[in-house]
């Protein structure tokens, strides 16, 4: 049996200013690394603030490239995994991109395949690939936000036996109030999901509120786990928009968590 601590963070950001944003985050990433996490996850374009206002793009950056090699260092003088969400520039285009680093550097990125009308409108345009990586055994995929409501996405991590799904948001407060609303929210169709694909699902948004040239954002915050049973191992369940962090561990293979008649019925499915 394999075990991966992780800590899933509700952050705050600030708007378009990556080095303070990553300033911030090597503080939260210390702490989580004291409380023994291995993989800290931040939420969908972390590094900029979720936003689709133009300036966005002003401050989109290749991957890898500085900010990376920036997270790379934070992640191994803690010796942890990070993931974390920002803006892209390739090639003439752009996307709202999650990368993975680790205690050796820089991993890889997704990019996020369904963006939506805004985001498109914005100037972000859809990705492609939908690569693994290994995070202490575990085989780890990431979607974005509004992937979650999409099939394609859910099949692909099914068909690449994925352990873990990192799955980031950066979602209003149309979308949940608090917390505790949100994460309410979103077990109605993350808990199928993770059955599905017979893999834990990491959940997690931004928090407070963001000062803007239009004024200001404001986000529900939240962090939920959800595992391959589709039951809730972990969730914040405060009332409030808050930072937040929740730390769970992690188990495979996955009959560690099924009985063995359980587990001939599954394979047979």
């Amino acid at each position: 049996m394999n075990t991966l601590k992780i800590a899933v963070v509700s952050s705050r950001s600030r708007f378009c200013d990556p080095a303070a944003n990553l300033k911030h985050f090597s503080t939260l990433t210390a702490r989580a690394a004291k409380r023994g996490a291995r993989l800290v996850c931040f939420p969908e374009l972390a590094l900029t603030s979720y936003t689709t206002h133009p300036q966005v793009l002003h401050v989109a950056e290749r991957i890898p490239g500085p900010a990376t090699a920036a997270l790379a260092k934070l992640a191994a003088k803690n010796r942890v995994y990070i993931s974390m969400g920002m803006a892209e520039q390739a090639g003439g285009k752009y996307y709202i991109a999650q990368v993975l680093v680790g205690p050796k550097g820089y991993m890889g990125k997704y990019r996020k395949h369904h963006p939506t009308k805004g985001e498109q409108k914005a100037g972000f345009s859809p990705g492609q690939d939908f690569p693994v990586f290994a995070v202490d055994g575990f085989r780890t995929g990431i979607n974005i936000c509004a992937d979650g409501r999409e099939q394609d996405t859910i099949q692909a991590m099914r068909k690449r036996k994925v352990d873990l799904i990192l799955h980031p948001h950066g979602n209003g407060l149309s979308l949940g109030r608090n917390a505790e609303e949100w994460t309410r929210g979103k077990t109605v169709y993350f808990v199928p999901r993770a059955v599905f694909a017979r893999a834990y699902v990491v959940i997690n948004n931004s928090a407070g509120d963001t000062a803007d040239p239009d004024g200001k954002q404001s986000y529900g915050s939240g962090a939920l786990v959800i595992n391959p049973l589709g039951q809730v191992l972990k969730r914040t369940a405060q009332k409030t928009r808050s930072e937040k962090m929740i730390l769970a561990t992690l188990v495979r293979p996955l009959s560690e968590l099924i009985p063995a008649f359980e587990m001939r019925r599954l394979h047979r499915t």
